[in-house]
């Protein structure tokens, strides 16, 4: 599994030098918005999609 994990590393590295994304920056955007989508105090344990939540996560 390990190797895998590494090509499929290698691959998205590769990708984003094609394409001119800065991997570091795009990973800290999305991990902010799931934070805004996902709360962890509302979320932790269930299965829902954000826009399923009933409680408003």
């Amino acid at each position: 599994m390990e190797q895998e994990i590494a090509d499929i590393q290698i691959y998205l590295i590769r990708m984003a030098d094609k394409l001119g994304i800065d991997m570091e920056r795009a990973v800290n955007a999305k991990m902010e918005l799931n934070e805004k989508k996902y709360p962890a105090v509302k979320v932790r344990g269930r299965a829902e999609k954000y826009n399923e939540c009933n409680d408003g996560c």
